[in-house]
């Protein structure tokens, strides 16, 4: 660094130096770090130097680029320094695919100017880092393409990329054929040989006829010599099977029955009036189709040795790495992909024998499938090749640990302590660590296995204090010695420091939360553990992953089932969640109980336990004052029901001398009390039923009570509705009376208004007619004067004379119009006779408002709606009659 310094100050601009500079400050950085990590002085001040050495390297490459844009190398460099943390992964893979696509750029300019001296091939190192990087942002089918790529800048990659006849493989138990490596085989045709098209071409034939190309006769060849069972061939140039069987010494049983591709007909010929010549005929089927056989390349050639003056190094070939990184990417893709995995690391270890990493691969998938045996099987193959392999001797350290051999796993990783490799120390500290606390219960060595598990996570803590799964360590230390706040903040700052990606740390959680009877945030952080399980990102702790699911349910029910016995101890209403809990608890243990491969008689006696607490707390609601109902009782006495036999029958093999963990007094005293509660549970149930027979017939009482009121409600309701309207209708007749009567007294008053007019208009014209002249002399009316008994009726009443007549019907009509009585016309007719009788009786009143539309009352207003009378004595006829005497004297 000091020399590229002196060159810089010499010349700024040099490139190369600011690149090289830069590059070197971040490794030191990352170096520093890492180195850092394993110290215990390290402080915050040591750590922002070194972060800020690295982003000082950064710059040294940001201006080299600057200087010198469209240089790749500039930009492979500064790609390498951002690939040495997994944050800047990103930043770094695009400054690799801009680097090739500025050789890209300047290979497609050379060869428009034919300057073929000027290419660049594109280095096989920088598409394995592309394929690395696009590998562990989990980009699979980009970095399969990239990895392809490097195979093809290796050297003599023209030449090794052709398939041959011969080259089937190194053995046949581990020859290249599945689909997804299809980089490292290709298919060879069979020069000479035919497939017959089979007889029946819409379904086709999975037995194929091989002909011999020269003239189609049967050929007389034995095909074991061409070909094997378990050979891909491709028939044609499309379809691709394998082959299961030779039949004869001339034909093939293939996997899958072959059917020959349609043929595709003629183009029509062009639309032209003039073409009259025919159009051409289909072709015909073709009697056979040529056959290839996959083979591989050769790529994974067997590696170069070269010799020196002391001793013989061999070189392994750059695609075996290549190849090892396929295989990754294909264990990593997912389940569709693991069998060519499988497949491609099983070629690399029978090419390089020594290649101790697709061995630990192959035990890692084989563990990851359940197969331990075919695990130990490949860690032992990686022992006997590298006996003292710090990576091998760890997996096989987590292969004891996984099958829960304590004293061989910690052999072997004390052993890695000893050794004090810097790679796997830590780990070994903790998996030692792991191992003593998981032997507390060992006779005699409780206080001595928590006082090394500390010592083994403090150990680590000394050199890593950042180390989380240290610190997790420490924290089950402090909850197992009683110091669950403690525990429990060093649980959450793991929780914070690593992502959340330490299931442990939610386990411990759960059971420190227990601890503090705080349930529901324990059943959370179960719930939130078992979800990671099941997701497949906790580790394997037991022998499978459904060892460690039915783990975790025992967990959630333990929970569940103290949370209903805390919530008993209440003794009142508020007791009343225990009985839902008891049935999660239930519920739990027999999931757990059906993901076990054995049947744990633990678990069953759990739940034959579980059932008796629950069926104790619905007998125990009434004295609670909390409902419950029949069919509550009916299922808990069907739970006693069930749990009796059963716990009867553990008890039968207790005293048959088979492995119970159960001790006989608990057996005895869990069928004493099943029994008592039985007999209880029968006499609740049978007054739970007559209670609530009872009550039903209570309900039924009250529901016909209550029909038959809401009948006579509605029944008065429409009574009443119905006198509402006989009213209303009544009043609207009586209205539409009344102002019938309106009208027609309207129409007289308008006649007798234009009779007067008239009768007024003609008095005026004989006026001025008799101006100057004495009135001519009436005539005596001798008959008023000398006949007024001839007048007279037959009551003694006397006739109004003519004149007269028009208001007599006026008053007449006025009085009908007005009369408001509802008395029939009987009654009418005999108060007329009244009235005729009584001549001297006073005048009728004038109708008024009130009399017309009815409602009103003695204080309403009289006012008049017609002309009234003349008053007085009511008789007319006298005033005329002394005016002709006058006349006559």
């Amino acid at each position: 660094i000091a020399h590229l310094k002196l060159v810089l100050g010499t010349s700024p601009t040099a490139t190369d130096a600011l690149a090289a500079l830069g590059l070197l400050q971040v490794k030191t950085d990352n170096d520093s770090s890492s180195s850092s990590s394993s110290s215990s002085s390290t402080t915050s001040s040591s750590s922002s130097s070194s972060s800020s050495a690295r982003q000082e390297g950064l710059q040294q490459l940001k201006k080299a680029l600057e200087l010198d844009p469209h240089n790749p190398d500039l930009l492979v460099l500064e790609a390498v320094a951002l690939q040495q943390q997994r944050a800047t992964y990103p930043q770094a893979l695009a400054k690799y695919k801009q680097a090739v696509q500025l050789v890209e750029v300047a290979n497609a300019r050379h060869k428009a100017n034919n300057n073929k001296s000027g290419l660049r091939h594109v280095p096989m190192e920088w598409y394995t880092n592309i394929g690395v990087l696009c590998q562990e942002t989990q980009r699979y089918d980009e970095a399969l393409e990239m990895y392809t790529k490097a195979l093809e800048q290796l050297p003599n990659a023209s030449s090794k990329r052709i398939a041959t006849l011969d080259n089937r493989g190194i053995s046949d138990d581990a020859t290249i054929r599945h689909k997804a490596n299809s980089m490292f085989t290709a298919y060879v045709n069979l020069e000479g040989f035919l497939v017959e098209t089979p007889t029946n071409v819409t379904e086709g034939s999975d037995t194929l006829t091989i002909l011999k190309q020269s003239n189609g006769d049967a050929m007389d060849v034995d095909l074991s010599s061409i070909v094997q069972v378990g050979d891909h061939v491709r028939i044609g140039n499309v379809f691709e099977t394998e082959i299961v069987e030779l039949v004869g010494t001339t034909a093939l049983k293939v996997k899958d029955a072959f059917v020959p591709p349609p043929i595709k007909p003629p183009p029509p010929p062009p639309e032209d009036e003039e073409n009259t010549e025919p159009a051409p005929a289909p072709p015909s089927p073709p009697t056979s189709f040529a056959l290839a056989v996959k083979r591989e390349n050769s790529y994974l050639s067997t590696t170069s040795t070269t010799t020196t003056t002391t001793e013989a190094t061999t070189t392994p070939n750059p695609a075996i790495s290549i190849a090892f990184n396929i295989a990754c990417v294909h264990e990593t893709a997912g389940p569709n992909t693991t069998l060519a995995a499988i497949e491609l690391h099983k070629a690399l270890v029978k090419r390089v024998p020594s290649y101790v990493n697709s061995y630990l691969r192959l035990a890692c998938m084989a563990r990851d499938c359940g197969s331990l045996r075919e695990c130990s099987a490949w860690l032992k193959i990686a022992c006997r090749v590298a006996p003292s392999n710090p990576e091998v001797l760890t997996l096989v350290g987590n292969l004891h640990l996984s099958l829960c051999d304590w004293s061989p796993a910690q052999g072997v990783f004390g052993q890695l302590v000893q050794q004090k490799v810097s790679s796997v120390e830590a780990y070994s500290n903790l998996s030692l660590g792991n191992i003593y606390f998981a032997n507390l219960k060992a006779p005699g060595k409780y206080a001595k296995h928590l006082e090394y598990a500390a010592g083994c996570y403090k150990q680590v803590l000394k050199k890593d204090k950042d180390n989380a799964y240290a610190a997790n360590g420490l924290g089950t230390v402090l909850a197992e010695m009683g110091e669950l706040f403690k525990a429990k903040d060093i649980f959450h700052r793991v929780r914070e420091v690593s992502g959340d990606s330490i299931a442990d740390a939610h386990l411990n959680l759960g059971h420190v939360y227990l601890a503090q009877k705080k349930h529901p945030e324990a059943l959370q952080m179960y719930q939130s553990y078992m979800k990671m399980t099941q997701d497949g990102r906790a580790p394997i702790t037991t022998k499978s992953r459904q060892e460690d699911m039915a783990e975790v349910l025992l967990y959630i029910a333990f929970a569940y089932f103290d949370w209903a016995r805390l919530t008993e101890q209440l003794n009142n209403a508020q007791a009343a969640p225990a009985d839902e809990r008891y049935k999660q608890c239930i519920d739990h243990l027999e999931l757990a109980l059906s993901k076990s491969k054995k049947k744990d008689v633990v678990i069953q006696y759990n739940i034959c336990m579980t059932k008796l607490q629950a069926a104790n707390c619905v007998l125990q609601k009434l004295s609670r004052n909390i409902r419950r109902t029949a069919q509550e009782v009916q299922d808990a006495l069907e739970g006693l029901e069930e749990s009796l036999p059963r716990v009867q029958e553990i008890l039968k093999w207790k005293q048959e001398g088979k492995k119970v963990q159960i001790t006989t007094s608990m057996l005895q005293d869990f069928i004493t009390h099943c029994k008592a509660n039985m007999e209880s549970a029968k006499s609740h149930l049978e007054e739970e039923r007559r209670r609530e027979q009872d009550a039903a017939e209570i309900r039924e009482i009250q529901r016909r009570a209550a029909e038959h009121q809401r009948k006579e409600e509605e029944l008065q309701r429409a009574v009443k509705a119905e006198e509402e309207a006989k009213k209303l209708e009544e009043r609207d007749r009586k209205a539409r009376e009344r102002m019938r009567k309106v009208d027609e007294l309207r129409v007289g008053w308008e006649q007798e208004a234009h009779a007067a007019a008239v009768a007024k208009e003609g008095g005026k014209k004989r006026k001025r007619k008799g101006e100057g002249a004495p009135p001519p002399p009436e005539e005596e009316d001798t008959a008023a004067l000398f006949d007024e008994d001839e007048e007279e009726d037959d009551d003694g009443g006397t006739a109004a004379p003519a004149a007269a007549a028009p208001a007599a019907s006026q008053e007449t009509n006025a009085s009908s119009i007005f009369d408001d009585s509802d008395e029939d016309e009987d009654a009418k007719d005999g108060g007329k006779k009244k009235g005729d009788d009584d001549g001297d009786a006073a005048p009728k009143p004038t109708p008024t408002e009130g009399d017309l539309f009815g409602e009103s009352s003695d204080e309403e207003s009289d006012e008049e709606l017609v002309r009234p009378a003349n008053d007085g004595d009511g008789d007319d006829e006298q005033p005329s009659k002394k005016r002709k005497v006058a006349d006559e004297d």
